[in-house]
């Protein structure tokens, strides 16, 4: 896995560091790999806590509460895990996300594509419509977040079933593709792939990444549109 991993990150090797091109971005998550200028902190409107970043040496994760048990995690201490940050400029067109993520337990590092941001009673960017799609211990799920009425609303748009191991770097990549058959979302995960039509997908978002659910690592993240 490592090995596959390391060939991946040499073969984009040149574009690495933070880079901002017309219709792209890449960044590694290591010290001094990224600068938080370029990205957003977003809240859940489920939750009144804005979460934060930890800085590792190679990869960032999500803050969690320091003392609780991986099961509180998933449940009663789920709000204090929440983190999650778009890049500041949105994409347009067909678009192509990727970053390389692990979880320590069961879940639930994701990729985020957000149509746009609200703000919440105090003035902190809020996510509205947006779509996550998840990596966890059990496969892959792709959850569509609705809101109506000043409240949020989602649903499972759909899954994959598979075993992932946790604590293991993998690479989650996610495709949004307009085209005569209708916008389709393709997603991968270190070579297993899947794809489903949704007419809901969007042509301009913003995208990014949450951890949540558990501790959950971020290695690198690139994105690019067409």
């Amino acid at each position: 896995m490592m090995r596959r991993l390391l060939a991946a990150w040499c073969l984009v090797g040149l574009s690495w560091g933070t880079a901002w091109g017309a219709e792209s971005y890449s960044c590694r998550f290591a010290e001094g790999g990224w600068q938080a200028a370029d990205w957003t902190l977003v809240k859940s409107p489920r939750w009144e806590r804005l979460g934060e970043w930890v800085q590792e040496a190679g990869a960032i994760r999500n803050q969690t509460p320091p003392a609780a048990a991986a099961a509180d995690l998933l449940g009663k201490s789920a709000p204090e895990t929440y983190t999650s940050m778009v890049v500041a400029k949105p994409f347009e067109g067909n678009l192509s996300v990727r970053t390389t993520l692990a979880f320590e337990d069961q879940m639930a590092p994701l990729i985020v594509l957000a149509p746009e941001l609200g703000k919440d009673a105090g003035g902190r960017p809020e996510y509205r419509e947006h779509f996550e799609i998840v990596a966890y211990n059990k496969g892959i799920n792709v959850w569509h977040h609705t809101w109506a009425d000043g409240k949020p609303a989602w649903k499972k748009a759909a899954y994959w079933s598979f075993e992932v191991e946790p604590g293991t770097p993998c690479v989650l990549e996610v495709q949004v593709n307009h085209s005569s058959r209708g916008p389709m979302m393709v997603v991968r995960l270190d070579g297993r792939e899947m794809g489903y039509l949704d007419p809901s997908l969007p042509t301009r978002c913003y995208v990014g990444i949450t951890g949540c659910e558990g501790v959950n690592r971020f290695y690198d993240f690139s994105a690019r549109s067409e």
